[in-house]
């Protein structure tokens, strides 16, 4: 299995740099998604927008969310998975750089995003095909 299968039937969600972080909560809070990636006017991915950024970058500074630009208080981009790669290898990079969210991209193109979430589904889901295979075993 490879990150694209992981993904697959999930639409990948964005926003541009420009709207008001109250309009990214909103999208994210209605889609009921941790996190969102941000890509500039040309479509070019800049980075993502987390709900740790909302609490550290506006609610606890107490700035107006209708007030700012999403693009003020997105976290830079510091990693992201390749389609490519299997569900085993983003874990080190959500662990290195401290985050549950990784943008994922195809070639040089953006084409969704994988969270912690999504890992943890792969590996209960291996893990239960074992047992499933160990309980057929044993009743043989």
């Amino acid at each position: 299995m490879l990150i694209r299968d992981v993904i697959r039937d999930r639409e990948p969600y964005s926003l541009r740099a420009s709207p008001s972080v109250l309009e990214a909560a909103e999208f994210m809070a209605q889609r009921k998604i941790g996190a969102v990636c941000v890509l500039d006017e040309e479509g070019k991915l800049i980075g993502v927008f987390s709900e740790r950024d909302l609490l550290n970058r506006v609610v606890v500074p107490r700035h107006d969310p209708a007030a700012m630009r999403l693009g003020e208080v997105t976290s830079p981009l510091r990693a992201e998975i390749r389609c490519d790669e299997t569900p085993h290898q983003p874990l080190e990079r959500m662990e290195l750089i401290g985050t549950r969210h990784l943008p994922v991209v195809d070639d040089e193109r953006w084409v969704g995003m994988l969270s912690m979430r999504d890992l943890l589904r792969v590996d209960l889901s291996d893990r239960g095909d074992e047992i499933k295979l160990l309980h057929e075993y044993i009743q043989q």
